[in-house]
């Protein structure tokens, strides 16, 4: 029995591509470096509550996995898009070359969170505050890097994320910056 679903399909079968997958992965390592973050800050704070701390450093290893995910579903997705109507080369260039470094980044978090975590291993007080808050130091980077890498990713078909010179006029035939 076919089910009906938003974009006009009857089914789901052979809708999901490189790009989807690319789409659905790219989303973990934000979002777990993100609340990694909290739970070190949170752990820190609560005078190097260890729970919380190896829970932090648990999420950066999971960053650092989803990444590497993400990063290998890149390319394919490329392939997928590249040669579709109103995507720019330029753009999947620079966000290519953006997420290289996010994922440097990011495993670079997750080795230190892996590294803390070992060291700390049968510990009853938990991970050591100094390496803790140097894996937090590279895990706020990993953010930052990780960020600006969606936002070049989502200029890629997301025109109304483009510099207002740039964006394709809209159903009202605003650009990107352009108010009512």
């Amino acid at each position: 029995m076919d089910v009906p679903i938003p974009c006009g399909r009857t089914t789901l079968e052979g809708t999901v591509n490189a790009a989807h997958l690319h789409l659905a992965l790219n989303h973990l390592p934000i979002f777990a470096i993100a609340f990694a973050i909290g739970f070190l800050v949170w752990g820190l704070l609560r005078r190097r509550q260890a729970v919380l701390l190896r829970s932090g450093l648990v999420l950066a290893v999971v960053a650092a996995a989803g990444a590497g995910g993400a990063f290998l579903t890149g390319e394919p997705a490329e392939d997928v898009i590249e040669n579709q109507i109103g995507i720019s080369k330029d753009r999947i260039h620079a966000h290519e070359e953006a997420a290289d470094f996010g994922l440097w980044v990011t495993v670079a978090a997750g080795a230190m969170a892996l590294v803390v975590l070992w060291r700390a291993k049968g510990t009853v007080e938990g991970p050591a505050a100094g390496a803790t808050t140097l894996a937090l130091v590279i895990a706020i980077l990993a953010l930052a890097a990780l960020a600006r890498t969606a936002w070049l990713g989502g200029e890629i078909s997301h025109p109304e994320l483009r510099p207002a010179e740039s964006a394709a006029p809209g159903p009202l035939g605003l650009r990107g910056g352009d108010a009512p």
